[in-house]
């Protein structure tokens, strides 16, 4: 695994798989305020998944094994990215691979 971020809140609540990419500045965020209340939850980056630079993946989602989140974009939360698929923008959208 490549770690070259420091945001990741709850730790305990990430699932990173051995071979994973997460580059400088993504955040993995686990928790969120919505109506005032605070929600947490697991997340999961498959194994050889890729994050690429200042790319944010909200909580209850699925980076699978070889999925790649491309800069300076946002996987929402509940959402999984397929394996071997490319994905990018706010919120992410497919690029390529095999949906």
């Amino acid at each position: 695994m490549y770690l070259d971020t420091t945001e990741i809140t709850e730790f305990d609540l990430a699932w990173v798989a051995n071979h994973a990419v997460l580059n400088n500045g993504v955040t993995i965020q686990t928790h969120l305020f919505e109506d005032r209340i605070m929600k947490m939850s697991d997340l999961r980056i498959g194994r050889g998944a890729t994050m690429s630079t200042s790319s944010v993946v909200l909580y209850d989602s699925v980076i699978s094994s070889g999925a790649t989140l491309k800069s300076l974009s946002l996987l929402m939360k509940g959402e999984k990215l397929p394996a071997e698929t490319r994905w990018q923008g706010i919120p992410s959208a497919f690029v390529s691979g095999e949906q």
